[in-house]
């Protein structure tokens, strides 16, 4: 991976709790991809690291948040369709 210019280090560290509410999980996902680059990237400044480490974190939770809300989502789905068991999602078997 390329290493990531000032500009975009400056994009990365001032996003907002407000920002990353707004962003979808595919979105949130690519971001995260992006910070964990950054902090691998040698010569990342301590203090930018330690705000992308926070960042990164709202971000996981985020994902972890709309994936929660989607499994709940399909479950209710399941359920009305008449299907009262609940089953393990297999990506192999049912998609990705």
């Amino acid at each position: 991976m390329p290493e990531m210019n000032d500009e975009e280090l400056n994009e990365l560290i001032t996003l907002t709790s407000e920002d990353i509410e707004k962003l979808t999980y595919e979105d949130s996902m690519n971001l995260l991809e992006r910070i964990v680059d950054a902090l691998e990237q040698e010569g990342t400044p301590l203090e930018s690291a330690t705000r992308l480490y926070e960042i990164g974190n709202t971000l996981s939770k985020r994902c972890g948040a709309i994936l929660d809300a989607t499994e709940e989502k399909m479950v209710k789905l399941l359920n009305e369709a008449g299907e009262v068991k609940e089953q393990d999602f297999d990506p192999e078997k049912d998609g990705r």
